[in-house]
C-alpha cells in the first residue's frame, strides 16, 4: 500500500509541476501517466473523467488526482494525489508572489509565458483530438450515437443560443434514456 501511495504521489506530483495551461491542457499529461504507463484508467474511463469534471466544482487535474486515487487506494490515495497535484502550484505561486508584491517585474516570465502560449494550445488539441476518437470509435469502429451527439453539442454550442450547462444537461438526459433503451 506504502508503494502505491509513493507512485500516486510522484505520478501526480509530475502532472501537477507541468501542468501550464491548466484544465484541459493537463489532460494529455494525464493520459500519458495515468493511462499509459500506470494503466489505473482506460481512455474511455479518461473521457467519462473528464465529463464528471464538467459538472463537479474544481479543476480536471484535482478532479481526476481525487478520483483516482480513491480507485486505486481509497480515501488516503484520493487526499495523497490531490496533495501531489497543487503541491507545485503553490509552492511556484509562493515564490512568484512574493516577488510581485515586492513590486519586480520578471521580463523573462512574459517571455516565458509567451512561449508556453502556443505549446499550451497544442497540448488543448491533442487532448481535444483524444477525447473525440474516444468519444466517437467504439471497438474500432464509428460510433453514430457519438458522432451525432458530437455534431449537435458543436452547432448549438456554435449558435451561441444555448448555454454550455443545457448542453451538458441534454446530453447526459439523451445518454441516460439511450442507455436505458439499449
Amino acid at each position: 500500500m506504502i508503494n502505491t501511495l509513493i507512485t500516486l504521489y510522484i505520478t501526480f506530483l509530475k502532472i501537477g509541476t507541468f501542468a501550464f495551461g491548466g484544465g484541459y491542457a493537463v489532460l494529455p499529461l494525464i493520459q500519458k501517466y495515468i493511462v499509459v504507463e500506470q494503466k489505473w484508467l482506460s481512455m474511455k474511463e479518461l473521457t467519462d473523467l473528464v465529463s464528471l469534471s464538467q459538472v463537479t466544482p474544481g479543476p480536471i487535474g484535482i478532479n481526476s488526482a481525487t478520483f483516482v486515487g480513491t480507485k486505486v487506494a481509497g480515501l488516503s490515495g484520493a487526499i495523497i494525489a490531490t496533495i501531489a497535484e497543487i503541491t507545485p502550484c503553490c509552492i511556484i505561486m509562493l515564490i512568484l508572489g512574493h516577488f510581485i508584491f515586492k513590486g519586480k517585474k520578471f521580463k523573462i516570465l512574459d517571455y516565458i509565458l509567451k512561449g508556453l502560449r502556443p505549446a499550451i494550445s497544442g497540448l488543448i488539441l491533442i487532448a481535444a483530438i483524444n477525447m473525440f476518437k474516444s468519444a466517437t470509435i467504439l471497438n474500432g469502429k464509428i460510433s453514430i450515437l457519438g458522432s451525432i451527439g458530437f455534431i449537435i453539442g458543436l452547432i448549438l454550442y456554435s449558435s451561441k443560443k444555448v448555454s454550455i450547462v443545457k448542453i451538458i444537461g441534454i446530453s447526459a438526459g439523451i445518454g441516460a434514456v439511450i442507455g436505458i433503451i439499449l
